[in-house]
């Protein structure tokens, strides 16, 4: 294959630990593929993980979900694939048998295949996610913005779920932020007006706009709920969507949607975080609440063809390129919002 045995890469160890690790390189069973990272990118997800841990991930694991590379070798039965092709793989696969799977839920599937290892030099494939969300990466599009699809796939998923409709207001809380500004591009796509964006970070904010949000705020300096009722004539936003991933945030949600309106919870909390709602007002408001948790297949393809035709501007969310010694300091800047999505290469 022309590579050493040896590959570096960063293992999780718990909430604030990652190590720097020089590892066997991953060998490959039938229907696997081999690819060498060519840019894998930080998530909120990441971000969260490493300051308070994960209730699907048990340390010590490979860590990074987010990535685009070459095929450096295939294993047997593999015929849609060949070494020298670049691709960008999803890192989930659903078993499509189950009871969750049978019913079109297969983000939901009872034995969800996970694959981790993206901040490394090399990842493992497995033949399900080979299979059923691997795709090879056009010339025109640049590994990077191929990177994004899994986040996208999420958003893609989370907007099946609230089917927003042409000239619907749109709130999104945490707007700023990678998740929230692939929401305000897809809701704007959608023709949803007018989008209201709310993070405090006010440099994200700035990328909010550019993007297209109407109104930009900052709960820290303006008084969200009465701009927000301003611009939907006193009633509220018909959609809500947090993708803060903090309890105030949560509780906010419900507080600037309309009666009869939808709230996504896109940001996860702690496990064993309870949350306070006015019981009445989701009661007689009829609003509809939902969380929502990562993507299918078809979402997981439909972003790909988002990001192939130029239809997402991913660049924009991709704040600067550091090597993969790096990715603490990263996950930092990510979470102090001086940056909005960082893109790490291992060979850096």
């Amino acid at each position: 294959m022309g590579q050493t045995s040896k590959m570096h890469a960063t293992v999780y160890m718990g909430p604030g630990q990652l190590e720097y690790r020089e590892m066997e390189i991953p060998s490959l069973g039938d229907g696997d593929i081999l690819v060498k990272v060519k840019r894998a990118l930080t998530c909120g997800t990441d971000v969260k993980t490493y300051r308070r841990g994960h209730p699907k991930y048990n340390p010590p694991t490979l860590f990074g979900h987010e990535f685009a590379g070459e095929i450096i070798s295939t294993g047997s039965g593999v015929d849609r694939f060949e070494p020298g092709m670049r691709v960008v793989a999803a890192n989930t696969a659903p078993c499509n048998v189950c009871y969750y799977c049978k019913r079109g839920q297969q983000n939901l599937c009872s034995d969800l295949l996970v694959n981790l290892g993206a901040f490394a030099e090399y990842i493992r494939v497995p033949e399900l996610i080979v299979q059923q969300s691997t795709f090879v990466i056009p010339d025109h599009l640049e590994d990077v913005e191929a990177a994004a699809m899994e986040p996208l796939a999420c958003v893609v998923h989370g907007q099946d779920l609230l089917k927003i409709q042409t000239g619907e207001s749109v709130v999104i809380i945490g707007a700023g932020g990678p998740i929230g500004l692939m929401h305000l591009q897809l809701a704007l796509k959608q023709g949803a007006s007018p989008i209201i964006a709310i993070d405090l970070s006010e440099n994200r904010l700035k990328t909010a706009t550019k993007l297209g949000a109407t109104l930009s705020l900052n709960p820290e300096v303006d008084d969200v709920l009465e701009e927000v009722h301003e611009i939907t004539d006193g009633r509220g936003a018909d959609v809500v969507i947090e993708s803060a991933g903090s309890l105030k945030a949560w509780e906010s949600a419900i507080d600037l949607v309309r009666k009869g309106g939808r709230v996504q919870w896109f940001g996860g909390l702690p496990g064993g975080t309870d949350i306070t709602l006015d019981t009445v007002r989701v009661h007689y408001d009829e609003l509809t609440l939902h969380g929502v948790y990562h993507a299918t297949p078809l979402s997981f393809e439909r972003a790909f063809r988002l990001i192939e035709g130029g239809v997402i501007d991913i660049s924009s969310l991709i704040t600067d390129v550091v090597p993969l010694a790096q990715l603490e300091d990263a996950l930092l800047s990510m979470f102090q919002g001086e940056s909005i999505k960082m893109a790490i290469n291992p060979e850096g």
